[in-house]
């Protein structure tokens, strides 16, 4: 007998035999009996009662499948009478499967291998290989119940489907990992969730786009923690209402798309020919070129990363200077970008001292939106949760 015939994989067996005709069949049995009963933990090791065979399908051995099978022996305990069969390692009761199996059939689902293939690979049932995905994602999420949460986190909401208009994700910033998933994204959605949450306190940065519900629910529930905003988000909210000025002054730029990109796009990232184009369009439009001035000016600005504090104060003079040029404009998109600024100017000034953002969150639903797709659409939030904590967490 070949001695990689007598490595099954799993300790606490004693290889006796193999038959490989018409499938292998590993015969083990188990080295050590219980010396005490699970019941009554009585000191006297109970007595055997008999032998029985347990089988249980195992890793395919040289392509062929494989099954192992241990023979077993049931007892009686002296003290209480009660008899009890002994545990086996690596196989859990009423399963007849082997761990190592089903962790290899679960990490092959999660890899993208559909359940037919894996069914068919396997020689399993298609309904077995969805128990074995489920049982691993619902432990995997029982552990995260007891987890704490993480010290950087950012806040994002996505959308599901009709039913379940929207969900709130949790992300550890720190390790790049989602934490949690929670259907919902008003304060009174998420309201039940948040208050059993366990480290609430020791959160110490949130990053969130410019939300006001959000920001009520951070101060609320997170008392500790500093809320940083999204530098994306920021700066495409200046974007926006910038040039929505500009479309108001220039009507034809709803059609004219061609000078519409010129426009969001920033002036280091033009090339010679494009940046010809706008200066000879800027100089017939002199609005729109003052307008497209302080869209330069801000976006450069909201666009500064990792300084010192000391650093920062130059930088908060500046922007309190554009903030009211923009409250005093004419122009009353430029007046609603200046109060949201405003209004928003302390989680604006942390993103220069924190390199942290949101983006890692985005990444991850777009994870989740191909995790929708490949299954068509998921319409119990449970499973979806199971699936984004599986593959993202």
């Amino acid at each position: 007998m070949l001695p990689v015939i007598k490595e099954i994989g799993i300790p606490g067996y004693r290889f006796v035999g193999a038959t490989t005709q018409p499938s292998v069949r590993l015969l083990v049995e188990v080295k050590h009996a219980p010396k005490s009963c699970p019941y009554c933990e009585g000191g006297r090791r109970p007595r055997s009662k008999g032998r029985y065979q347990r089988t249980a399908r195992h890793l395919d051995l040289f392509g062929r499948p494989t099954e192992l099978v241990v023979n077993c022996r049931r007892f009686k305990c002296w003290d209480c009478g009660k008899t009890f069969v002994q545990p086996l390692v690596g196989i859990m009761p009423y399963r007849r499967s082997t761990q190592p199996l089903r962790e290899r059939v679960y990490r092959q689902h999660d890899d993208g291998i559909c359940g037919s293939t894996l069914a068919r690979i396997h020689t399993l049932g298609q309904a077995t290989v969805s128990r074995i995905y489920a049982q691993f994602t619902e432990r995997k999420a029982v552990e995260r119940k007891s987890q704490l949460c993480p010290l950087v986190m950012g806040i994002d909401e996505h959308s599901l489907h009709r039913k379940q208009r929207f969900a709130t994700t949790l992300c550890d910033l720190k390790n790049h990992k989602v934490f949690d998933v929670i259907p919902g994204k008003s304060e009174a959605e998420i309201e039940p969730y948040l208050r059993q949450l366990k480290g609430r306190e020791r959160v110490r940065i949130v990053c969130i786009n410019m939300s006001s519900s959000y920001r009520g629910i951070i101060r609320k529930y997170f008392p500790r923690a500093i809320i940083v905003a999204d530098r994306f988000h920021v700066v495409r909210l200046a974007m926006v209402h910038l040039l929505k000025i500009c479309r108001n002054v220039y009507p034809q730029l709803a059609w004219k798309r061609s000078w519409l990109n010129l426009l969001r796009t920033r002036g280091d990232r033009l090339d010679p020919l494009q940046a010809a184009r706008l200066r000879a369009f800027l100089n017939e439009q002199p609005v729109i070129g003052a307008v497209y001035a302080m869209k330069e000016r801000l976006c450069a600005l909201l666009c500064v990363k990792t300084q010192n504090r000391y650093q920062c104060r130059d930088l908060i003079r500046t922007l309190l200077a554009y903030i009211e040029q923009l409250r005093t404009s004419s122009f009353p998109e430029a007046q609603t970008l200046g109060k949201t600024l405003h209004d928003w100017q302390e989680e604006i000034v942390r993103m220069w001292r924190f390199s942290k953002n949101n983006g890692i969150t985005e990444g991850f639903h777009r994870k989740m939106k191909l995790i929708q797709r490949r299954a068509y659409g998921i319409k119990s939030f449970d499973n979806y949760r199971l699936r984004v904590i599986a593959q993202c967490g």
